[in-house]
C-alpha cells in the first residue's frame, strides 16, 4: 500500500545539482508514521494499557531488582510529596496564627523541620529511584539485543531470501531494540508523574474538596500546550524519517572502508558532499520552523496558563473572604496546583512517549512472532554419524525470490571417499545443490538421503557439526589468523598444523609480524588485510581443520575455492584435497569453474539451469558430445591458440 506523506517526509530535490541516486533511496521501514503522527489521545489511551503491560513484562524480565526499586522509590517520593504539602500547610497555619511573630515563629519550627524532612526524602527517593531506572534501561536494551540476535541465527537460511523477513529484521534492529528501553523509561516517566499528580490531589481533597476542581481547571491550558508541542515535535521526526535514514547512508558511503576506495577511484566526493548537504539543509530547515512553531504554542499556552491560574487564585481569594478556606489552606492549595500542574506537563510527554516507543516496540514483538514460525522444527532426531552413500531423490527447490526453480527433478548419488566435481554455467545450481548438501536449505519437493534416512527429519546443528565447507562467499572474519583457523571447533595443536600445512596458511601467516595471532582486520590498531588468494588459504584451513575432527567429518563442500589463488596456490589446494579424501575417507564436493582441476575428480556432474545433464568421469564425459566436452575445449582452447598480434599505433 503507498503512503501518503506530508511534504516534509519528501526526499531531498536533486534536480539543481543534477544527482539521481535511486540506489540511496531508503527502504520501506518506517510503518509507523502515520500511525503516530495522526495519533489521537482517545486511541493513546486505548493502547496504552496494553503498552504499559509490555513495557513492565520486559523490564521484569531484564531486572526485576530494579523494577521494585523504581517503584518503591517512586512511591516514596509521591508520599514525600504529599508530606511536604500537609507540612507546608501546618508552616502556614502557625505562621498566619493570631499572636505575636516570635511565638509564631517558634511554633512553625516543628512543622519547618518535618518540611525539610519531606523534602529531603523526597529528593534521596527521586535519586534513587532515578539510580534504578538508569540501571534498567540498559539491561532492557541488552536482553532486546540478545533475544534480536538469537532469534535471528536461529532462524533457517532461507529466511534471509525473503526480503518482508529482512523488512522486519532491519526495523526491529534500527528501532525495536532502542524503544524497548525508551518503552520503559517513559512509562516509568509516566508513573512518575502521576504519582505527584495522585499525591497532589490527595492533599487537596484533605485540605478541602472544593479545591480539586481548582486543581482540575488549573491543568486544562498546561495539558493543551504539552500535547500541541509533543504532537509538533513527533510529526517533524517522522516527517522526516526517510531523510534522515537517506543522509545516514551517505554518511556510511562517505566513511565505511568498504566504498572508501571507490569514493576516491571515481571522485565521487563532491557529488557525495552535496547531496549530504541538500539533506542536511532541509532538515535544519525543518528544525527551525519547528522552533518557531513551538515557541509560539508556548506562549499561547503559557499566557492561557497564567490566565488560568490568575483565575484560580481569585477563586481561592473568593473561598478564602468568605471563610470557606483558611489563609494557611489556600497558601498550601497554591503550592500543591503548581505541584500537578508540573507533573501533567511530564506525564503528557510521557504518555506520548509510550505511544510512539510501543509502536515500534511492536516491530520487535512482531519479528520474535515471525522468527518463531521459521525455527527449524524441534525434536528432530540426531544426524547420522557418517554414511557410504548420499542420495538426492527428484530434488526441486527454489528461492523465495520467485525467479522459478533453481533446482528441478535432480536425482543424483554420491559414495564414500569419493571426489564429485560440480560443473555448469553461471546459474545452473551448483550452489545451490551444495547448499541442499551441506544442510543449509531443505527441498521443497524430493529428499536428501544419508544411506535412507532423510535429512530434512534430522537436527540440522547435528548435521552441519558433520559437514565441512569452504564457501564460495566466504566471511572475512574480524578475529585473529587462528580464530578464523579454529572458528567454533575445539582446540588441538596437531589438527591445526595439519590444516594450516594443507591449506599453504601457514605460509600466508608466517609474513606477518603477529603470526597467528595477528588480527586480520586492518579497521583497528595492528590489525592486517590479507589478499583474496590469502583468504582462501585460511578459509581451506578452516575446512580441513573442521573435517580433520576426531571421528573425521565424512562430507568436505568445496564452493570455488581458489578464484582468487595463483596457478601455483590452486594446484597444491587441489592435491591437498585429494589426499585430506583420502587419509580421511571423506566424500569431497568440488565446484570450480576451471575444469582442468576438475580432471582429477572421481566423478563429474554437469548442471544446466538447475538439471543434471550428465554425469561421468573426464574420460566418459569427453568421449561424447556432452555440455562437459564444450566447456573443456572453450578452456583449452585459450590456452593453444596463440594471441592475435595488435598493430602498432604510428
Amino acid at each position: 500500500m503507498r503512503t501518503t506523506h506530508a511534504p516534509e517526509d519528501r526526499g531531498p530535490d536533486t534536480s539543481e545539482t543534477g544527482l539521481d541516486l535511486p540506489e540511496l533511496a531508503p527502504p520501506r521501514w518506517n510503518r509507523h508514521g502515520a500511525d503516530v503522527a495522526g495519533a489521537s489521545w482517545f486511541r493513546i489511551a486505548r493502547r496504552m494499557p496494553v503498552l504499559v503491560g509490555q513495557a513492565a513484562a520486559l523490564a521484569w524480565r531484564s531486572g526485576p531488582r530494579d523494577v521494585v526499586a523504581t517503584a518503591l522509590f517512586n512511591l516514596g517520593s509521591g508520599v514525600s510529596t504529599a508530606w511536604a504539602l500537609l507540612a507546608t500547610t501546618s508552616v502556614l497555619t502557625e505562621l498566619f496564627a493570631e499572636v505575636p511573630t516570635p511565638d509564631r515563629v517558634a511554633a512553625a519550627l516543628p512543622s519547618l523541620a518535618l518540611l525539610a524532612l519531606a523534602l529531603v526524602l523526597r529528593g534521596g527517593c527521586g535519586a534513587l529511584a532515578g539510580r534504578a531506572q538508569a540501571r534498567l534501561v540498559p539491561k532492557v536494551v541488552l536482553a532486546a539485543e540478545r533475544r534480536l540476535l538469537r532469534d535471528a541465527t536461529s532462524v533457517e537460511l532461507r529466511a534471509f531470501d525473503d526480503s518482508d523477513f529482512h523488512d522486519h529484521l532491519f526495523r526491529s534492529h534500527t528501532r525495536g531494540c532502542d524503544e524497548a528501553g525508551a518503552l520503559v523509561r517513559q512509562t516509568t516517566d509516566l508513573l512518575t508523574s502521576l504519582v505527584g499528580i495522585v499525591a497532589a490531589a490527595g492533599v487537596l481533597t484533605a485540605l478541602h474538596p472544593a479545591l480539586v476542581p481548582l486543581l482540575l481547571l488549573a491543568m486544562v491550558p498546561q495539558w493543551w500546550g504539552a500535547a500541541a508541542a509533543a504532537r509538533m515535535r513527533y510529526r517533524m521526526i517522522l516527517a522526516f524519517t526517510e531523510g534522515r535514514r537517506r543522509k545516514y547512508m551517505l554518511q556510511q558511503l562517505m566513511t565505511a572502508r568498504e566504498s572508501a576506495a571507490e569514493v576516491r577511484s571515481f571522485t565521487m566526493e563532491r557529488r557525495l558532499l552535496a547531496e549530504f548537504d541538500r539533506i542536511a539543509r532541509r532538515e535544519l530547515d525543518i528544525h527551525l520552523g519547528l522552533a518557531t512553531r513551538q515557541s509560539a504554542v508556548r506562549l499561547v499556552g503559557d499566557t492561557a496558563s497564567g490566565l488560568v491560574t490568575a483565575g484560580v487564585f481569585a477563586v481561592l481569594a473568593v473561598l478564602l473572604a468568605q471563610g470557606v478556606v483558611p489563609i494557611a489552606v489556600a497558601g498550601a492549595a497554591v503550592v500543591a496546583v503548581r505541584v500537578a500542574q508540573g507533573a501533567l506537563s511530564n506525564a503528557l510527554y510521557a504518555v506520548a512517549g509510550v505511544y510512539e516507543s510501543g509502536l515500534y516496540f511492536s516491530d520487535f514483538t512482531a519479528f520474535q512472532d515471525e522468527a518463531r514460525t521459521r525455527l527449524p522444527r524441534p525434536g528432530l532426531a540426531p544426524a547420522p554419524a557418517g554414511f557410504e552413500r548420499i542420495e538426492l531423490r527428484d530434488v526441486t527447490f527454489g528461492y523465495p525470490s520467485g525467479e522459478g526453480c533453481a533446482l528441478r527433478d535432480v536425482n543424483l548419488t554420491l559414495h564414500r571417499g569419493r571426489t564429485v566435481a560440480l560443473v555448469g554455467e553461471n546459474g545452473s545450481g551448483k550452489s545451490t545443490l551444495a547448499k541442499l548438501l551441506s544442510g543449509l536449505y531443505s527441498p521443497q519437493r524430493g529428499s536428501v538421503c544419508w544411506d535412507g534416512t532423510d535429512l530434512a527429519g534430522v537436527d540440522g546443528v547435528s548435521l552441519r557439526e558433520r559437514i565441512s565447507v569452504i564457501a564460495q562467499d566466504h566471511t572475512h572474519w574480524p578475529l585473529t589468523a587462528r580464530g578464523n583457523t579454529v572458528m567454533s571447533s575445539t582446540d588441538c595443536p596437531e589438527r591445526f598444523a595439519r590444516a594450516a600445512a594443507a591449506a599453504q596458511a601457514d605460509s600466508v601467516v608466517a609474513a606477518f609480524r603477529n603470526g597467528w595471532e595477528t588480527l586480520l582486520d586492518k579497521r583497528f590498531a595492528h590489525g592486517v588485510e590479507p589478499s583474496g588468494g590469502q583468504w582462501q588459504r585460511l578459509a581451506a584451513a578452516r575446512s580441513f581443520y573442521r573435517g580433520d575432527d576426531g571421528d573425521a567429518v565424512p562430507l568436505l563442500i568445496a564452493d570455488e575455492p581458489t578464484a582468487a589463488m595463483d596457478a601455483r596456490a590452486e594446484h597444491g589446494f587441489f592435491t591437498s584435497v585429494h589426499r585430506h579424501a583420502h587419509r580421511t575417507g571423506a566424500t569431497v564436493v568440488l565446484i570450480t569453474h576451471r575444469l582442468a582441476s576438475v580432471r582429477m575428480a572421481d566423478h563429474i556432474v554437469v548442471l544446466d539451469r538447475g538439471r543434471v545433464v550428465a554425469e561421468g568421469s573426464h574420460t566418459e564425459l569427453m568421449a561424447g558430445n556432452s555440455p562437459y566436452r564444450e566447456l573443456w575445449e572453450l578452456q583449452a582452447a585459450a590456452y593453444r591458440t596463440p594471441p592475435v598480434p595488435q598493430p602498432r599505433t604510428p
